[in-house]
C-alpha cells in the first residue's frame, strides 16, 4: 500500500466576534474538509480574540508541534487586525513595508472612485521572506511565511477570515503548496457507523482494543439516545483508504453488528426505519401513552409515503376500539396488558407491525428523576409478540427520545428478522 509522507496542521481562528459567539466559525469546518481530502492530518482547532500577545502564544505553540498553521482573520486594516504583527513576532520574521502591494491598493481604490486612507497600507506590511497569496476577491493579502525561529521546518498560512476570499486562496494557492509541501497526494477517508440500542461506554467495552490504532483511527460520540462509531483513514489513494476502512469495519461488525443501522452520516434511526418499511413494502400501527404521538409523528415525517403508518393513537383517543378502551382503561400498566394491546391493535388497524407504549407517567417522573418510572413496549407482528419494559416512564423531552429510539429499533429488528 502507497502512501505519501504524513503533514499535520492546525487551524487557528482569530477574531473576538468569534470567541464571544457573535459569530458562528464556518470557516474552520471548512478548511478542514478541504485538508482532510488531501491527506492532511488536523489535530487541533483554536478560536482567540484579537490580541496580539495570546495569538503570538498560541502561534508559538502550534509552531512547535505542528507542521503547518492556517491562520484566518485579522489581517485587515483596523487597529484590532493584530494577526500579522503577532505572526512576525512568532516566526520571528519582522514586518517589512511592501511598495508594490500598497500601490496595488492604491490603484484599486481609485477604479473604485475613492481614495485610499493610510490605514490601508497597513495590509502592505507583511512579514520578511514571506510568499504572498493573493487575494482576487478583496484588499487584504495572504502569505506563507516559515519560522525562523522553533528550529523546525515550519509554516504559517495567513488568510482573510472573509469566506469568499479565504475560499478562493485555499483553492487557488495553498492547497497546491500543501501538495507540494507534502510531496504528493493523499487522502483521509471517513465513515460514520450509526449504532441503536447500545451505549457509547458499552461499545468501547466491545472494541477498545481496535480504538487504539493509528491508521485507520477509531472514535466514538455520543448522541441522546444512540451513539456513532467513527472510522477514518489515510492512504495515498481513495481506493486504498476505503480498503482499510473496510477492513475495520469488518471487524467492527463482528463484534458489534446487530447495533449497527447505518453508514450514511446524517441518517436518523427513524429515517432508517422508514428506508426499510419502504423497502419490504409493509406498515406500522402506533399506540402511544407519555409520549403522545411524538414517536408516530417523527416516523410519519420521515416516510415518502405517510400512508404506511395506519395507526397514531393515544390512550385518550376517542376512535380507540372498544376491546382497547377497556384493557388499558385503567391507570396501571404491565407486560400483559401491552402484549394484548398490540395484538388489537395490529387485528384492527391491518398494519404489517403493531407497537404500544404504555408509560407509568407520573408528573414527578423524568429521565434523571430518583424514581423515572417505567414503561411496557409491545410489537406485535407476522413472528408473533416481543415485548419488553422500558425502565422510564416520564413525559420529558429526553424519556421521549430514547423511547421513539427503543421503538425504533424494535420495528428495524422485526423487519430484519424476516428480510436479513
Amino acid at each position: 500500500m502507497t502512501t505519501t509522507p504524513s503533514l499535520s496542521a492546525e487551524i487557528v481562528t482569530t477574531g473576538t466576534e468569534i470567541l464571544l459567539g457573535d459569530i458562528v466559525d464556518t470557516n474552520a469546518a471548512w478548511i478542514a474538509q478541504q485538508l482532510r481530502e488531501i491527506g492532511v492530518n488536523i489535530y487541533y482547532k483554536t478560536t482567540v480574540g484579537d490580541n496580539e500577545g495570546r495569538v503570538r502564544g498560541v502561534l508559538e505553540m502550534v509552531l512547535a508541534r505542528s507542521d503547518v498553521a492556517i491562520v484566518t482573520g485579522g489581517l485587515g486594516p483596523t487597529a484590532d487586525d493584530i494577526t500579522r504583527d503577532a505572526i512576525a513576532n512568532a516566526t520571528g520574521c519582522p514586518l517589512v513595508r511592501d511598495e508594490a502591494i500598497i500601490e496595488a491598493l492604491r490603484q484599486r481604490f481609485q477604479r473604485w472612485g475613492s481614495t485610499m486612507s493610510e490605514n490601508n497600507a497597513r495590509q502592505g506590511y507583511l512579514p520578511q521572506g514571506c510568499t504572498i497569496v493573493e487575494n482576487r476577491n478583496g484588499t487584504a493579502p495572504g502569505f506563507i511565511v516559515q519560522d525562523q525561529r522553533q528550529g523546525r521546518n515550519a509554516y504559517v498560512i495567513a488568510l482573510p477570515g472573509v469566506p469568499r476570499e479565504m475560499k478562493q486562496m485555499m483553492t487557488d494557492t495553498v492547497i497546491p503548496f500543501l501538495l507540494q509541501l507534502q510531496g504528493g497526494q493523499a487522502v483521509i477517508r471517513r465513515r460514520i457507523l450509526r449504532t441503536i440500542g447500545i451505549g457509547e461506554s458499552a461499545i468501547d467495552a466491545q472494541i477498545h482494543d481496535l480504538m487504539l490504532g493509528a491508521n485507520p483511527t477509531v472514535g466514538t460520540a455520543a448522541h441522546t439516545g444512540q451513539a456513532d462509531i467513527r472510522i477514518a483513514a489515510r492512504a495515498g489513494s481513495i481506493t486504498e483508504a476505503e480498503a482499510l476502512i473496510d477492513e475495520m469495519d469488518t471487524k467492527i461488525r463482528q463484534r458489534i453488528g446487530p447495533f449497527i443501522y447505518s453508514t450514511t452520516p446524517d441518517e436518523t434511526i427513524e429515517a432508517a426505519v422508514a428506508r426499510l418499511l419502504a423497502q419490504h413494502d409493509v406498515s406500522v400501527a402506533l399506540l402511544e401513552s407519555t409520549s403522545a404521538r411524538a414517536v408516530a409523528a417523527r416516523l410519519t415525517a420521515a416516510l415518502d409515503d405517510p400512508s404506511r403508518v395506519k395507526a397514531a393513537l393515544t390512550v385518550n383517543d376517542e376512535m380507540l376500539p372498544a376491546d382497547l378502551i377497556e384493557l388499558i382503561g385503567g391507570d396501571r400498566y404491565d407486560e400483559q396488558i401491552a402484549r394484548s394491546a398490540a395484538e388489537i391493535l395490529r387485528r384492527q388497524s391491518e398494519a404489517t407491525y403493531a407497537i404500544v407504549a404504555l408509560g407509568s407517567g407520573r408528573p414527578e417522573e423524568h429521565f434523571y428523576a430518583t424514581d423515572p418510572g417505567e414503561s411496557w413496549i409491545a410489537l406485535a407482528g407476522p413472528n408473533g409478540v416481543r415485548s419488553l419494559r422500558y425502565p422510564f416512564g416520564g413525559r420529558d423531552e429526553i424519556t421521549v427520545i430514547r423511547l421513539g429510539n427503543q421503538i425504533y429499533d424494535l420495528i428495524r429488528r422485526a423487519i430484519l428478522a424476516i428480510h436479513p
